[in-house]
């Protein structure tokens, strides 16, 4: 395949950005679907959909209160081959703009009016505004320059509706909180295959990625997320008779020392590592002053995976539970041993033994103890929780927590206790490495991409197996189903109505992954910014060239 330098899509790309950018498509809330009529607008004003309504459409958002949806467009060529580029464009909060939040969204006049911030910016940053080549404002990089460079390509690939392959755009709410769009998404991806016979080849996501040393990164895959949540139980004491009780404060910051930051939950693959866990909530059960230790203390962390199955890292977590307890047993101990020994008491233990269960484990003890009397109570509970997290009134953590203590209330055990959960979201691990029947042009995808880029532009790119910013990439995919349906499913209180991921229904659209888009940089800040020579140029340059590469010849 020849190596022709890239079509001029400048004023093209530059046209859908200003517009996209231009909505205010806060992540859940109503100002999400203000891209609607937008998308809507731009497939009626193309002559190629106008002309086949059937290749284009909005699919409703699974169980969503905000009536959100996903919107989608196909240019339908020769054969089944078909390349998916997907793009959310939901959007962070500005409230870090402060006197310049009314130009967060308009990119005409933000690298001008930012200037008056330049307090909040780094060096790197107030380099990069004076050197005038990078666009800020807020969705800039994540991801609307993504978005607007695959629709542009659309357009682009309508106007020639009778070349080989398949082209599919699917654009996304709700990425930057629980993946919502993608999820529904998937559904979507199911009937359209089974509509138009496609066969997909790739999934091309186009988030911004970060250079290193100069050289763009492809990523071939995406990391993984899992969000462990952990219901910690003690026994009530006054103060003054501390040890009658046990503080479940005690277990809890016992674990968290014992976990936080801790590099052995990391994952590595070949020289890329993830981050090891942090702790992101901690709060107890209490709600007003008294004298007495708390009987409840929630907390939750999160944990990034490359290769490490839930079922694994639950394990991990609910040793280091159990160290953790006996610990705080052993520490108990020894300072009763010594207050006896000041008071002048005789030497006794305290009664507590440790007690750590994950909530697949409480939940089938409790339903055997109770059978159908309990589930039947279980569901109307998980109902009523769905209704309350719908209508804003509780978290999905909280709702997490009110169901692990409501299975609780069914169970015979009442001595202290830690219970270990899951709440949403869960992000599989993708990687193309993994996937064992690889095609060979995708496996050498980034090599390509590589010496296509160096010849046209001299510009090199590094290949990485993850990208570590966590991404709708996650749902292209899936192994262990059954291993997932019982760790994942199993272990997530608010599975089912709430929140679910259609693991059988990926396994039938299952495809690589990639990640190609233009150089940005801090996305979610006040900075954030995209290079416009990748916006404009390289980007869509490089994505058109991959498409044909992977549609021609096969």
């Amino acid at each position: 395949m020849s190596k022709k330098p890239f079509m001029n899509l400048k004023e093209e790309i530059q046209s859908i950005f200003s517009q996209y950018v231009k909505i205010p498509s806060f992540t859940n809330s109503l100002n999400e679907k203000l891209v609607e009529p937008f998308l809507e607008s731009w497939f009626k004003q193309q002559d190629y959909f106008r002309e086949n309504p059937q290749y284009w459409g909005k699919l409703p958002v699974f169980n969503d209160i905000l009536d959100r949806h996903v919107i989608w467009g196909l240019v339908k060529g020769k054969g089944e081959d078909t390349i998916v580029l997907i793009h959310h464009y939901d959007v962070v909060e500005i409230e870090e703009y402060e006197t310049v939040k009314p130009y967060a969204f308009d990119i005409q006049q933000i690298n001008h009016r930012i200037k008056s911030m330049l307090h909040k910016f780094d060096q790197e940053a107030i380099a990069d505004l004076d050197s005038e080549e990078w666009q800020f404002g807020r969705g800039s990089a994540d991801m609307k320059a993504g978005g607007a460079i695959q629709l542009a390509l659309l357009k682009k690939y309508a106007l020639e509706p009778n070349s080989q392959g398949n082209v599919l755009v699917i654009c996304l709410p709700d990425e930057e909180s629980l993946s919502t769009g993608m999820r529904s998404a998937v559904n979507l991806l199911s009937e359209l295959k089974k509509e138009f016979l496609l066969n997909y080849l790739l999934m091309i996501n186009s988030e911004p990625h970060q250079s290193i040393d100069t050289s763009g990164v492809i990523y071939e895959g995406s990391v993984g997320k899992i969000m462990p949540i952990v219901y910690a139980r003690g026994s009530l004491a006054h103060v003054g008779r501390i040890f009658e009780g046990l503080n479940p404060l005690h277990l809890i910051s016992e674990l968290i020392i014992n976990t936080e930051l801790n590099i052995d939950f990391s994952d590595k693959s070949g020289n890329e590592v993830t981050p090891p866990p942090s702790w992101l909530y901690l709060k107890d059960k209490k709600t007003h002053y008294d004298v007495s230790i708390p009987t409840v203390v929630c907390a939750y962390l999160s944990i990034l995976t490359m290769n490490t199955g839930p079922d694994v890292l639950l394990g991990k977590l609910k040793l280091m539970a159990e160290h953790s307890f006996t610990k705080v047993i052993e520490r108990m101990n020894a300072s009763y041993q010594k207050y006896l020994t000041a008071t002048g008491h005789p030497l006794k233990k305290l009664p507590w033994q440790v007690n750590v269960k994950i909530f697949a484990e409480l939940f089938q003890e409790v339903r055997e103890a109770e059978g159908d009397l309990f589930t039947t109570a279980y569901q109307h509970k998980l109902k009523e929780l769905d209704q309350s997290v719908k209508a804003g009134k509780k978290t999905l953590i909280e709702s997490s927590f009110d169901l692990i203590e409501y299975c609780l209330l069914y169970s015979k055990d009442k001595s202290p206790i830690i219970i270990i959960g899951l709440s949403p979201p869960y992000y599989p691990d993708v990687c193309n490495q993994r996937i064992a029947d690889l095609d060979n042009k995708i496996s050498k995808l980034s090599h390509v991409i590589n010496q296509y880029s160096m010849q046209i532009w001299q510009q090199s790119y590094q290949t990485k197996n993850y990208y570590t910013g966590i991404s709708d990439l996650s749902y292209s995919s899936v192994l262990n189903i059954d291993n997932l349906n019982s760790s994942i499913a199993g272990n997530m209180p608010l599975w089912g109505e709430t929140y679910q991921i259609p693991f059988e229904e990926i396994k039938e659209i299952s495809m690589p992954c990639i990640n190609i888009g233009p150089w940005g940089k801090d996305f979610h800040k006040i900075s954030e910014r995209v290079l416009m020579s990748d916006l404009y140029e390289r980007t869509p340059g490089i994505l058109d060239y991959v498409i044909k590469y992977l549609l021609s010849g096969r």
